[in-house]
């Protein structure tokens, strides 16, 4: 697997400056109280944690490559536009992973450094986290809309409305759980009402056009050409989905980080990993049905 020499030296740079982030400040004492470790044990944890993290770049990476090529094959065409709308979208999902990560790392370090920082930094924390996927699902919503009126192909009422239920559910579920979080303020750092109209909306918003983006893509493979030009388009739309189901997840568990500290460092790792590696799994269904797309272009 190969990736393009700027794709590549991004992703290495970024590589870098999150270890370094991570690796040159001195261990938290509260964190090596906490879990009863020594500094030494710590940092051999990060460093597990880096290469995890390094796997999983290298996977958003990739599948951003295969995509944008893919898209630069077909740009001259009907579909090409909307394609082009969904490799940028793509490209925001897969920055969203690097940059939020050096940046939350940079911010907990000051607010260590500055308790009088806890508050911005974690309210940064929480925007920088939503802000680049919520715009990436911009774009893909875009993208999915065009091919599928390209198509002539629009979801069906009853479609539709299972759709709406489901997230009125998922919507609904969240918001108790942000309610309910335990020690809200601390994990939350603003005011209750705050917090839904400017974290837990924009977030069911982003969820609602992202999964409706990749039924819009299912439905557009489902009248593509060819069972092998289906197959591949098929496997972009659940590749999509997957990662809107991951972002689910992973601000679910947002809301249990406090009723979750009672946990040992190794069941805390392994939730992290599972979730990493669960969200990676998006990434290369995307690779693989776009690697199926390229061949059938290069035909």
């Amino acid at each position: 697997m190969k990736l393009k020499s700027r794709l590549f030296y991004g992703y290495i740079l970024s590589l870098i400056l999150y270890a370094a982030l991570v690796l040159i400040p001195r261990p938290s004492p509260a964190v090596l109280q906490q879990y009863r470790i020594t500094a030494g044990h710590l940092r051999l944890l990060d460093i597990t944690i880096i290469v995890v993290l390094a796997a999983i770049w290298f996977a958003g990476f990739y599948g951003y490559s295969k995509f944008r090529d893919y898209a630069q094959m077909i740009r001259d065409t009907k579909d090409g536009r909307p394609v082009d709308l969904l490799a940028k979208g793509l490209l925001l999902l897969v920055l969203w992973l690097p940059v939020s990560s050096i940046i939350s790392s940079a911010l907990n370090d000051l607010a260590l450094k500055r308790p009088g920082w806890v508050q911005p930094t974690t309210i940064i924390n929480h925007y920088v986290g939503m802000l680049l996927p919520l715009a990436a699902y911009l774009f893909i919503s875009l993208g999915a809309r065009r091919l599928t009126r390209l198509a002539k192909h629009r979801p069906s009422f009853l479609a539709t409305n299972l759709l709406s239920i489901l997230l009125i559910y998922i919507g609904v579920i969240y918001l108790r759980l942000v309610a309910t979080t335990a020690n809200r303020d601390i994990v939350y750092q603003m005011s209750i009402w705050l917090v839904f109209l400017t974290i837990v909306a924009p977030y069911v918003y982003m969820w609602s056009i992202g999964i409706l983006a990749a039924y819009e893509l299912f439905l557009y493979s489902q009248k593509s050409p060819g069972f092998v030009y289906r197959k591949s388009w098929r496997l972009l739309a659940f590749g999509f989905g997957w990662l809107i189901i991951t972002s689910v997840a992973f601000q679910y568990l947002t809301t249990l980080t406090a009723r979750l500290q009672h946990l040992s460092l190794y069941a805390l790792l392994l939730i992290v990993y599972a979730l990493l590696a669960v969200l990676s799994v998006g990434f290369i269904l995307i690779a693989l049905g776009t690697r199926k797309l390229q061949k059938i272009e290069e035909v």
